[in-house]
């Protein structure tokens, strides 16, 4: 796994770009906040690792369920979306329930996912 040095969900979200986001995680029940700040981190460590990625959604449990346990949200089935594909992703998030800003990242890019399993797992094409 990759192990993330420098946090960067905090960064995204300050952006003006990610107002919408900023106004619709406060009305997201906790544990689904805690996951989709994951997600953003997620996207963010990928595309700053490989600039050949440009994640534009990932799903924490889109292949497997997630798992929380002592402030780690694991997820060892996620996807995330770039350039039209699906690709594998594993990631574990060390993140504060109190403060919601994430304070440790772990990941591992896997293969593409195969077309023909996105509607299994409810995974969108690019629209």
């Amino acid at each position: 796994m990759h192990r993330a040095t420098t946090m960067l969900s905090a960064k995204v979200l300050a952006d003006p770009r990610s107002r919408q986001t900023r106004e619709a995680l406060p009305t997201l029940e906790l544990g689904t906040r805690l996951e989709q700040i994951c997600n953003l981190e997620a996207m963010a460590q990928v595309a700053q690792w490989d600039k050949s990625f440009k994640p534009d959604r990932v799903i924490a449990y889109a292949m497997a369920s997630t798992k929380v346990k002592s402030g780690i949200i694991t997820a060892p089935g996620a996807a995330m979306r770039s350039g039209g594909n699906w690709y594998n992703l594993a990631f574990n998030c060390g993140i504060s329930p109190e403060t919601q800003e994430v304070q440790s990242f772990e990941f591992t890019v896997g293969k593409p996912i195969p077309r023909e399993e996105w509607a299994d797992h409810a995974l969108a094409p690019v629209y």
